[in-house]
């Protein structure tokens, strides 16, 4: 196999080189960029700049799953939205399933199968009771009957003493609360208020993006061939090194 003349293997060398630069050119590009602004993160005030878009935040797994669903108690909006509760647009330490939630005595109680909280006027929990504190769970249904807060725990009623710390047994029937969905506005509302909380630092999202993490594998590809483009643009540069003559 006869070797090409060296002319032949400049040019092709060359040709190499310049579709190939042209190809890597926008990938290493944003690399040397997002490098030189990572290492000022600091002064370009990076890591104060919060960034809320929702594609961002749901790759960083910051946002709830699904649709939200809510009640209705007076004015005030008890949201559960994957797994999470919210009272209003203010999120709760309060975690779970939503079962019922109910006004009582100026307070409001918030039921979940396992947890009975009640917050007062300023949305502070008061008191929370759990498997320990109550007859039984799962928990099914609460609703004030008569100025009496009943529940229905394990399909068996009882009716909850004023300080909330005894139960008896009742044959008052409660009803089962459904839950309802949210309207357009206040779904878009509580998103909103979601974004703005858990905001990503604008330097954690450049370092991610730096290294093809934020796309998933297309990025990590991406990123990978466009190191290896360099390198091979390198030696593609030296080899189109004219050589001196003897």
């Amino acid at each position: 196999m006869t070797t090409p003349p060296p002319k032949r293997r400049r040019n092709l060398a060359r040709k190499w080189h310049r579709w190939l630069g042209l190809v890597a050119a926008f990938p290493i590009l944003w690399l040397a960029i997002s490098g030189v602004m990572l290492n000022h993160a600091q002064p370009l005030g990076l890591n104060d700049r919060m960034v809320t878009s929702g594609w961002v935040l749901r790759h960083y797994n910051q946002l709830p799953e699904g649709k939200p669903a809510a009640f209705r108690v007076g004015d005030r909006l008890v949201t559960e939205w994957g797994g999470e509760l919210f009272l209003d647009q203010k999120p709760l330490l309060l975690q779970g399933d939503l079962v019922a939630a109910a006004a009582f005595k100026g307070q409001l109680v918030i039921a979940t199968p396992e947890k009975i909280a009640i917050f007062d006027g300023s949305d502070e929990m008061l008191l929370e009771l759990d498997d320990l504190s109550l007859p039984a769970t799962p928990l099914q249904a609460i609703q004030v009957i008569n100025d009496r807060l009943h529940l229905v725990a394990a399909d068996q009623s009882y009716v909850l003493s004023d300080d909330f710390f005894s139960t008896e047994k009742t044959t008052q029937a409660v009803s089962l609360a459904e839950l309802e969905e949210l309207l357009p506005d206040e779904e878009k509302l509580l998103a909103a208020s979601i974004r703005t909380r858990r905001g990503m630092p604008l330097s954690r999202v450049i370092l991610d993006a730096h290294s093809g993490s934020l796309f998933g594998w297309p990025g990590w590809v991406i990123t990978d061939l466009s190191a290896i483009g360099l390198v091979i643009l390198t030696l593609l540069g030296m080899r189109l090194f004219p050589r001196r003559k003897a």
